[in-house]
């Protein structure tokens, strides 16, 4: 299965201004993939590398939830789309889960973010609303801006309309030509720093 390409972050030299970007409020959790075939529907479920195991016992009811939840609408989308392949990218995520971690006993939710189609790349923003929302969970549309340094600082004070607490992904484009962007708020910042220290919160943010 195609993995999820690493989104730049807008911090220091890294940034980078987006016109029209699509904006999307971002949940925290961790990204999986699920892979749909006319021949095997939803035969693979993976992480962000590799494909799911027993190693976090948190994510081995992901298959199961999945079933229970998208399954049957993305298949009838793919159905009606009459599309051949379909790979879909979803958070795993619940209202206690910080930077990958999950609470025992916190119930979970799956959100779809992004999709490829037959192989051809990734769908892109606008494309991926029409078809996606209201079918399955998506994450909140948050508008169309223009992706600048002073949009960035509103994302990261929280202010910005929408954005919950982890903060926002910018896309814009289509196929093999999208380009990615995302800011974190502060306060997401300073929560990861106080539960997992210096060394490792540094890691996490930045990747």
């Amino acid at each position: 299965m195609k993995d999820y390409p690493s989104i730049p972050s807008s911090m220091g030299t890294a940034f980078r201004e987006i016109p029209n970007a699509y904006l999307w409020d971002k949940h925290d959790g961790s990204s999986v993939r699920s892979e749909w075939t006319r021949k095997k529907p939803w035969q693979k479920h993976g992480r962000r590398h590799g494909l799911l195991d027993d190693s976090n016992p948190h994510m081995a009811v992901i298959p199961a939830l999945f079933n229970e939840t998208l399954a049957e609408p993305l298949s009838k989308l793919a159905h009606d789309q009459r599309w051949q392949h379909l790979l879909v990218f979803h958070e795993f995520w619940g209202a206690k889960s910080l930077a990958g971690n999950h609470e025992e006993g916190d119930p979970k939710f799956l959100t779809v973010f992004d999709a490829c189609v037959n192989k051809k790349g990734f769908l892109g923003p606008k494309e991926f609303r029409k078809l996606f929302d209201g079918v399955v969970p998506i994450p909140r549309f948050l508008g169309i801006h223009n992706w600048t340094r002073g949009l960035v600082q509103t994302i990261r004070q929280g202010e910005l309309e929408g954005v919950t607490f982890e903060g926002v992904v910018a896309k814009v484009g289509t196929g093999h030509k999208i380009v990615r962007s995302k800011a974190k708020t502060e306060a997401w910042i300073q929560e990861v720093m106080r539960v997992h220290g210096e060394k490792a919160g540094r890691k996490i943010i930045e990747s």
